[in-house]
């Protein structure tokens, strides 16, 4: 004998799968850039500790030459939850209007929805990023954000310069050599092969800089090797795209193993299922609560490409 309540778990496996199969069917890219944090916590704070500076000379006998660990700034993750639902009543099951699968395809549309979502946000953030604060108090790409709290008269530079070309590119490289340096004072290490990331528009601007003869033409003279062959490892994104809240020619060099861009997640895309009832439903509800955001601008550098 079926009851009514056993409907709902036939229900629940199969849309649970589906949901879940949905979530990944695409590759995402939040995952390549974003470092990815599971936690229970209603907030999630961090703040940075740099290092104690470069050594300094000492004579023999002398003490002192102490110091403290450079503080960076700090930053609180806070959760909100994202979700989506749709309902079946009693009469459509009872009378066979929807068998088990025929509401697969609703559930692996609540799936697309949750990837596409967080793929969303986290692109909107880099968009956004040159007119939103980070934990500094500065535009995330900005000209002048302070060395540490201390030393704010010490500024360094994250905000590249112009259309993504081969020469900007070149300036972009000299500026990171510049301005990649640590709340104490010394420079950081960039990745060997940083993601270059970038929105569809740039798709051939980005082939064409970064392939083994970048300045090839048909029908012309120009032969030459290109060092930027290999360097970078070239990402494209279509949430950065200007039809998704983004811009057709911002472009961003991101360090993903400084781990300074994070989300954090509460609960992730899972799903629910209830009988109403008061009003003769089955409720079908996917949900997930995450965070994010950057710690630090030394996780890249960006330019508006204008």
């Amino acid at each position: 004998m079926t009851l009514r309540d056993q409907v709902l778990q036939l229900y629940t496996p199969i849309y649970d799968e589906f949901t879940l199969e949905s979530f990944a069917e695409e590759k995402q890219i939040n995952p390549l850039i974003y470092q990815s944090i599971d936690d229970k916590t209603m907030e999630y704070k961090v703040d940075g500790l740099g290092g104690l500076g470069l050594w300094e000379s000492a004579e023999e006998g002398e003490g002192g030459n102490y110091d403290d660990p450079t503080l960076g700034y700090p930053k609180t993750f806070t959760q909100s939850k994202k979700r989506k639902r749709f309902r079946v009543s009693f009469e459509a099951v009872d009378q066979d209007e929807y068998a088990l699968l025929s509401k697969v395809g609703l559930a692996k549309e609540m799936g697309r929805g949750a990837r596409a979502k967080v793929e969303k946000d986290c692109a909107n953030y880099l968009s956004n990023g040159f007119s939103t604060t980070g934990p500094d108090g500065q535009y995330i790409f900005d000209s002048d954000h302070p060395k540490n709290p201390e030393e704010t008269g010490i500024t360094y530079d994250n905000l590249l310069s112009g259309a993504f070309s081969h020469d900007n590119l070149e300036a972009a490289e000299t500026e990171i050599t510049n301005n990649y340096i640590g709340p104490d004072g010394i420079p950081i290490m960039p990745d060997e092969d940083p993601i270059l990331l970038y929105p569809p528009a740039l798709r051939g601007a980005v082939e064409r800089v970064l392939a083994d003869r970048a300045k090839e033409r048909p029908g012309t003279a120009n032969r030459d090797i290109n060092r930027f062959s290999g360097r970078y490892n070239p990402i494209e994104w279509r949430w950065l795209a200007a039809a998704f809240g983004g811009s057709n020619t911002a472009w961003f060099i991101i360090y993903p193993s400084m781990e300074m861009l994070k989300i954090i997640w509460n609960a992730k895309p899972h799903y629910n299922s209830w009988l109403d009832n008061e009003d003769e439903f089955y409720v079908f509800s996917g949900r997930m609560l995450y965070a994010f955001g950057c710690t630090n601008w030394r996780f890249g550098f960006g330019s508006t490409g204008l």
